[in-house]
């Protein structure tokens, strides 16, 4: 039972229907939440034509209760008490560097996991990620507190900034009873082991979840910033997708009343403020664009994606909070990363004051 299993259900749902007894089991074991939901949302804006459609789906969002159920890896793979992992928790499978995990500690406590089964090679962990932290951690922690189960104690990838326990503290959770997990070899079984759905792997970003965030995060104590009214989000202290022209795009910019900012300096609360004061907001992809969940209705993102990203991630959000979205497609520099999402980019200037004149600036 040390061993990384190879067998999985491809739905929470298909274990807990094959483990309960009886109707009253099973609902016990597995609580929807939210029901699978399908919508439509107004399409991109900009010049070029748009990547993606406008209906979006939704699967049902869960909670899931397993007898015994374990954790196991660093990465938070969930694995039943027949062993088997749950795939609708774990990206698609990658290599991992051991097969067998040691002995596992026991717990006879009520434990629910934040973590999930995300190990890409080359990435950083994932809950240190800014906008996998908001929508697939703190909003899997709405799904517990609609759950109504009690709980003893969460896990998670150890914590690493300072937005990790800010935006803890803003929700009022209890942080004492967090376990960060800090190694590859974690193993454990719980008396009872609660798994929520990941919104990531539900359908990107549904509307539940950006609401979650914006009503428990955006306040009346967190005043507006006067002079943010038109900003630009520079990615120049990011790891990767930098703006090779950045300083061209911000003469353009610049004429037009934009301030450049850099987002990791700033407080939760500071970029809270930021991005509900902005009404305009230029920035290249990436998990800044979260804050768009606090931008006011009326205002308009224009984001700058390479031509190796195709994401509407952050159309979903704006969509939810009444903006208008733009999409410029730029080129990437050359060569290529070895991930397509690593591509540093260079803006066409000509193709930018287009979009900016479509949008009324």
């Amino acid at each position: 039972m040390n061993v990384f299993p190879h067998l999985t259900y491809q739905r929470t749902r298909d274990w807990a229907a094959g483990a309960a007894l009886n109707l009253q089991q099973f609902q016990e074991m597995y609580r929807v939440l939210y029901p699978a939901e399908t919508i439509i949302l107004p399409p991109p804006k900009g010049v070029d034509t748009p990547r993606w459609g406008s209906i979006c789906h939704f699967d049902e969002a869960f909670v899931a209760v397993i007898p015994g159920g374990r954790v196991m890896t660093g990465s938070g793979h969930v694995v039943t008490p027949d062993h088997r992992r749950l795939q609708d928790v774990e990206l698609p499978p990658y290599p991992y560097p051991f097969n067998e995990l040691p002995e596992p500690q026991y717990t006879s406590e009520t434990v629910a996991t934040l973590m999930w089964g995300y190990n890409v090679p080359g990435t950083a962990y994932h809950q240190a990620i800014f906008g996998h932290w908001f929508f697939d951690y703190l909003t899997r922690i709405h799904l517990l507190e609609q759950s109504g189960i009690a709980i003893d104690k969460y896990l998670v990838g150890q914590l690493t900034h300072s937005f990790q326990y800010e935006s803890l503290q803003m929700l009022g959770f209890p942080i004492e009873k967090l376990i960060q997990v800090d190694r590859n070899d974690f193993h454990l079984v719980a008396n009872k082991l609660v798994v929520p759905a990941v919104p990531f792997l539900i359908g990107g970003c549904p509307s539940w979840a950006s609401q979650y965030i914006r009503t428990r995060l955006k306040n009346t104590s967190i005043a507006p910033r006067p002079g943010y009214e038109r900003i630009y989000v520079s990615r120049q202290d990011a790891f990767v997708r930098h703006v090779i022209n950045e300083e061209e795009v911000m003469q353009v910019l610049a004429e037009k009343g934009f301030v450049r900012i850099v987002l990791t300096p700033l407080s939760t609360a500071e970029k809270i403020a930021i991005y509900s004061s902005a009404q305009v907001i230029v920035s290249p992809f990436g998990s800044g664009s979260i804050n768009t969940v606090f931008c006011n209705p009326g205002s308009t993102l224009i984001e700058l994606t390479p031509l190796t990203v195709m994401d509407s991630y952050f159309w979903k959000i704006s969509n939810y909070a009444g903006m208008n979205y733009y999409e410029v497609l730029c080129n990437i520099e050359q060569p290529p990363k070895q991930l397509a999402g690593f591509d540093n980019l260079i803006v066409d200037i000509d193709k930018l004051k287009r979009v900016l004149h479509m949008a009324g600036i």
